[in-house]
């Protein structure tokens, strides 16, 4: 936090107050909020308008996808338990070589922890070590997977990075040259030293550096040592499992939470192929695959697999923005008997290459893809915003919070693209048009968020609020106003959320949050429309209804909201050349959704909050996105 704002917030403390509450600063009179003590006075708060481009916000309660942590391919997890509880561990492809992981306690500083993971010398590796995916088990016994001194072998928890590589086109040895293969390296400690496994897997493979986790060659029907020769016995032809050279990235290990059975799923890469595509494997320990049950996941261009075999144009997948035929980086979700499988679709190197999503009721499928125009992208840039890209993710669950962590490419004003770097976003389930529960990030951003609960102490309260609006378009809902769904895209036949926005008939609307207890305010969120159009400029008036310490009760007001425009709209010579320039103006702008007009202030006991929002100037009408308060319960 910049020295300007911690003396605004240290003012607040300061003023002649009754619970935080400036008094002599407003008529004593009874508002409609309902009889009070003190009438309506102001409160004291720190106003984000001005400063949402730089870094002077409070990291206390609020993140920026800044990208300065420099990992493509990203992977989170979230230790909630032992010595290093309340601690976010990162990591990502960075050197090709060799993989650093960072630390942060507060979701915003970021450090590197332990020795992180180097190939040992007789790794099957020569580069492209690429897309490394942390795991915690905390079941996993040292013992089982030779880990830790004489006497430790019944100790339990270990740390899993599973990740590929690729062998040199001078490889010697019994694998292909440059082919990539799928790894697991194991660590007693989250920031490593991780190591692999040597020992005898359950499939009585020796294993060590120089021998990858996943061989296709143990399906191969002609190989005498395979494992399972029966695979492609009734496969369509063209679309069986063995292919001799085949290549495989982006392994991703799940646990399912209602069996407790161990998977992995990866990507099958083009090095022997056309297309990338998902796969799976039940795995009979973290070291050992199962090859009985290597599974197609998804096919490229279609919503399920069988409609790829039988080439039903039915089942196409409506996919735009590519330049490269790819379902890759999966990541595995169950919920309320849903398995998720999550993908990016085409090239890191694309302007969206977004998250789209598979859903199934087993986790080795048939999964069968969600449309984008159903809602079934999770997580993209939009086409024309000045940032790209949002792709190979996963997601990491931080106390009763779903977040999706991506790599983002920053984009300067002159549209140059820098390096890749993590951001971090909400992600939550709602119901589609077909009543289908999808995923839906609140995502991708580059302005001030709210941190995670656990670690700012603050939670997004107005869900509790029973929500009315003044003013409502027909066929509007104030319940859209505190769902916690923030619209990023509407409109587009592969970019459509199916979150609905709260439409406004005229020129203003009053809304009113009314707690059935009083709760505890910290912070203010109103986020705008997503189309620049029906934007507001600020916010008129936020009125609450406060309790102080002796019970007595006042109205709490902030006048004048501020929006920063300029830190939420793309740039205009982002888009346009200079000669379509001279002829743009405000029905031209772009605006990134996930903006709000935010208000800090010291906590304050409230029961019942109003907003009054007006038009912007020049704007075809007034919508607004979503509402949130930041407070407690308790």
């Amino acid at each position: 936090m910049n020295k300007k704002l911690k003396r605004l917030l240290a003012c607040l403390m300061c003023v002649c107050s009754v619970g935080g509450i400036m008094t002599g600063c407003g008529e004593d009179k009874i508002d409609s909020l309902g009889e009070s003590d003190y009438g309506t006075v102001a409160l004291p708060n720190y106003n984000y308008a001005d400063v949402a481009q730089d870094g002077n916000y409070n990291r206390n309660l609020f993140y920026r996808n800044d990208l300065e942590v420099k990992y493509g391919d990203p992977t989170t997890i979230y230790v909630d338990e032992g010595e290093w509880a309340g601690t976010f561990f990162t990591s990502g492809t960075s050197t090709g070589k060799s993989y650093n992981i960072s630390m942060s306690k507060n979701f915003v500083d970021w450090e590197l922890a332990g020795d992180g993971y180097t190939p040992a010398k007789n790794h099957f590796g020569y580069d492209c070590f690429w897309a490394p995916q942390l795991m915690y088990d905390k079941d996993a016994r040292w013992g089982d997977y030779n880990k830790g001194e004489e006497g430790e072998e019944d100790k339990k928890g270990l740390f899993f990075m599973y990740y590929c590589a690729k062998t040199s086109p001078e490889y010697v040895g019994s694998l292909k040259k440059s082919t990539n293969y799928l790894a697991v390296a194991i660590a007693t400690q989250p920031g490593g030293p991780y190591t692999e496994y040597v020992g005898t897997n359950l499939n009585g493979t020796r294993m060590d550096a120089s021998v990858p986790l996943f061989n296709i060659e143990y399906i191969n029907p002609a190989n005498p040592d395979a494992l399972c020769t029966t695979l492609d016995d009734n496969a369509v032809s063209g679309w069986e499992l063995y292919r001799e050279g085949r290549s495989f990235i982006d392994p991703a290990p799940f646990i399912d939470p209602v069996t407790g059975d161990k998977y992995m799923f990866f990507c099958r890469n083009r090095c022997a192929d056309t297309t990338n595509e998902i796969w799976g494997v039940k795995m009979k320990d973290w070291v050992t695959p199962d090859y009985t049950t290597v599974t197609r996941i998804t096919a490229f261009g279609f919503l399920t697999v069988e409609g790829a075999e039988t080439g039903d144009r039915n089942q196409v997948y409506d996919v735009k923005g590519y330049t490269l035929k790819i379902d890759e980086g999966p990541f595995a979700y169950y919920k309320d008997g849903t398995y998720y499988m999550t993908f990016s679709i085409g090239s890191t190197n694309d302007k969206l290459y977004p998250v789209g999503q598979a859903l199934a009721t087993s986790p080795l499928g048939p999964y069968t893809k969600v449309q984008g125009a159903d809602g079934g992208i999770v997580c993209s840039p939009g086409s024309d915003w000045d940032m790209n890209s949002s792709g190979h993710h996963s997601f990491v669950e931080v106390g009763d919070e779903l977040w999706i962590v991506y790599h983002s490419y920053p984009v300067s004003s002159s549209g140059s693209i820098g390096n890749r770097g993590q951001g971090f976003d909400r992600v939550f389930l709602h119901a589609n048009e077909n009543g289908k529960m999808v995923l839906h990030a609140n995502g991708p951003t580059k302005t001030i968020q709210p941190l995670p609960e656990v670690v700012s102490g603050y939670k997004n309260i107005a869900p509790l609020a029973t929500v009315t609006a003044a003013g409502a378009a027909e066929g509007s809902d104030a319940k859209w106003l505190n769902d916690n769904l923030i619209l990023m895209h509407e409109g587009d036949s592969f970019l459509n959320d199916q979150i609905p926005e709260f439409e406004v008939e005229g020129d203003h609307t009053v809304i009113t949050l009314d707690f059935n207890d009083y709760v505890t305010a910290r912070a203010i969120m109103v986020y705008n429309a997503s189309n620049f159009m029906y934007t507001f400029t600020g916010v008129e008036k936020i009125e609450m209804m406060f309790r102080d310490k002796d019970g007595k009760t006042g109205i709490a007001t902030i006048d004048n909201l501020g929006f920063c425009v300029n830190a939420n709209i793309v740039p205009l010579d982002f888009i346009y050349s200079p000669d379509e320039l001279e002829d743009i103006d405000e029905t031209y702008y772009t605006i990134r959704s996930g903006g709000a007009a935010i208000a800090e202030f010291n906590e304050i006991s409230v029961n019942k909050i109003r907003f009054t929002i007006k038009k912007g100037e020049k704007r075809d009408g007034l919508k607004v996105n979503e509402i949130v308060v930041l407070g407690k319960t308790a």
